[in-house]
């Protein structure tokens, strides 16, 4: 009986730890310009996208130029809010680190 109690216990720590990093991942921001500065994402640490702004530089870029520019954007965006989320979850105790 006492075992589930304080497996209950842990359940709700963790619960509380899980929280914690969604608030510090909603507040952190990674912002990201394309290679050739013709589009800039803004993202937070849980991989959400804040703003997209195409800047007046690409008015003159082909369309398949502008599309590969967003693509490396994006993916170099969401590896730098990868590495932040698993930054900010190594400081809590008993989650894996990745």
């Amino acid at each position: 009986m006492f075992d589930k109690l304080g497996q209950l216990k842990d359940l709700w720590k963790l619960k509380s730890q899980m929280e914690e990093i969604k608030k510090r991942l909603d507040n952190m921001v990674i912002k990201t310009e394309s290679p050739h500065h013709w589009v800039e994402v803004t993202m937070n640490g849980s991989m959400e996208v804040k703003e997209v702004r195409v800047l007046p530089e690409a008015k003159n870029v082909s369309e398949e130029e502008l599309a590969k520019d967003i693509k490396e954007m994006f993916n170099k965006a969401v590896r730098d809010s990868q590495a932040m989320a698993a930054q900010a979850m190594g400081g809590f105790g008993g989650l894996p680190q990745a």
